[in-house]
Order: C-alpha cells, then structure tokens, then sequence
C-alpha cells in the first residue's frame, strides 16, 4: 500500500517538476517579448520628448536671427543649457545613468523658457 501512495506522490511531484520547468520556460520568453515591446515603447517616447526639445531650440535660435534681441539674455543662457544637454544626451546609450538626469534638466530649462516668453 505505501508503495501505491509513494508512486502517486513521486508521480506528483514529477509534474510540478515539469510545471515549473515549462512554465519558467514559456515566463522567459514572455518576459522577452513584453519587455522588447514595453523598451521599443519608452524608447520611442523619450525620442519624441528629446526631438521636440531640439526642435523648440532651432527654432528660437532661427526667431533670434531673424529678430535679434526676441528672446531677452536670461533665456539665451536656459537655451544653451539645453543646447549642451542635447549635445551631451546619451541618445545611442540607452543605459547610460545619466540618461534621466539629462532629460529632466532639458525639461526644466524648457519650462524656464517657456514661462520666460510667456507660453505656459
């Protein structure tokens, strides 16, 4: 009889064995999947901030040539902060630690501006 039930229990603990082996298995390539698709997502958004960021800075470097003294001195010195924020930004590095420091400091100095010439 304890033969039966040690059987039953070996034959048990045999297919959680294989439960957890298939389902670590299927979690991993999963787990891939979603992060790849959940990377591809912030990656794209982050690229879409730092762009209109860059994009806001060309433009009022171009107001400043066609209207020299549009945009008053204090806001020149926030625009090229971002300037060698966008220059230093890690775009190729997506790792890099300095990363998120770099784009919350883009977005200060974009506020700052912002603000300055009355468009918030």
């Amino acid at each position: 009889m304890d033969d039966l039930f040690d059987s039953a229990i070996e034959l048990e603990q045999s297919h959680i064995q294989q439960g957890a082996r298939d389902g670590k298995r299927d979690g991993m390539r999963t787990g891939l999947a979603e992060g790849r698709a959940l990377g591809l997502q912030k990656g794209y958004e982050i690229g879409m901030e730092v762009g209109h960021y860059a994009g806001c800075v060309r433009m009022w470097r171009a107001l400043q040539q066609q209207q020299p003294g549009s945009i008053p001195t204090k806001l020149e010195r926030s625009i090229a902060a971002m300037e060698e924020c966008l220059l230093q930004y890690p775009l190729y590095k997506p790792q890099d630690e300095e990363l998120h420091e770099l784009l919350e400091q883009l977005w200060g100095k974009y506020k700052t501006v912002l603000a300055g010439l009355g468009l918030t």
